[in-house]
C-alpha cells in the first residue's frame, strides 16, 4: 500500500490549516495599525479645489480650499478641508448674499451636511458679519445652524452675542436664540 498520496494530502491540508489560523491571530493593536494603514492608502488629496453647487440650474456657492482630503469610506465618506475653506453664496439673481471663511471643514457625503469650524467668519450684504466658532450646513434642507456662541455686528449699530443661530444658506435671513448680550455702538453716553 502506497502512503504518498495521503501524506501529500495531509501536507496540504496541514499547511491551508497552518495559513487560515496565522490570518485570524492578529492582536488588536495589529489591527488598528491595518486599518489606519488602508484608509492612509485610500485617501484622496487634492489641491487649490474648487466646488460650485447649484440647485435648479442656479449657482448657489463656490466652495475654494487650498487642500482637500477625500475619504471614500462606503460606510462614511467624506470630504475634508484641513486648511481652511472660502466660500460664496448667491442669491436667486446670481448676485453674492455672502462670504464665509473658516480654518477648517468636513463634508459628510451621505447626509450632505457641512460642518465649517475655528474661526468661522460671515459677511453679508448687508454689512452684518457673524462671527462663531461652528457652523452646520445641512445642504438638504439649505439652512445652516449652530448651537455655539455667536458674535453678531450689525452694521457700525450694535453687536449681538447669543448662544445659537439658524439662518437660511444666504446669511440674510437669519434668527439668534438665547440672546446673552447686546452692545450699542455708536450710542451717546449721557453724563448722568
Amino acid at each position: 500500500m502506497c502512503l504518498q498520496p495521503y501524506i501529500n494530502q495531509a501536507a496540504v491540508l496541514f499547511t491551508a490549516a497552518f495559513l487560515m489560523s496565522c490570518a485570524g491571530n492578529h492582536t488588536v493593536e495589529e489591527l488598528s495599525e491595518l486599518n489606519l494603514l488602508k484608509d492612509s492608502l485610500s485617501v484622496e488629496v487634492a489641491n487649490e479645489v474648487i466646488i460650485t453647487y447649484t440647485d435648479s440650474a442656479l449657482m448657489r456657492a463656490i466652495i475654494e480650499a487650498p487642500v482637500m482630503k477625500r475619504f471614500p469610506d462606503k460606510d462614511n465618506p467624506r470630504l475634508e478641508m484641513p486648511k481652511g475653506v472660502h466660500a460664496l453664496f448667491f442669491d436667486n439673481v446670481g448676485d453674492t448674499s455672502s462670504k464665509l471663511d473658516a480654518l477648517y471643514a468636513m463634508h459628510f457625503e451621505k447626509d450632505d451636511r457641512i460642518e465649517i469650524r475655528d474661526s468661522v467668519r460671515v459677511l453679508n450684504r448687508k454689512d452684518e458679519e457673524i462671527q462663531t466658532d461652528e457652523l452646520i450646513w445641512d445642504k438638504k434642507k439649505r439652512m445652516v445652524t449652530s448651537d455655539k456662541t455667536v458674535r453678531v455686528r450689525i452694521r457700525n449699530e450694535k453687536i449681538i452675542i447669543a448662544e445659537g443661530f439658524e439662518s437660511d444658506e444666504s446669511f440674510l435671513n437669519y434668527k439668534l436664540t438665547k440672546v446673552t448680550g447686546v452692545v450699542y455702538l455708536n450710542d451717546e453716553i449721557s453724563p448722568e
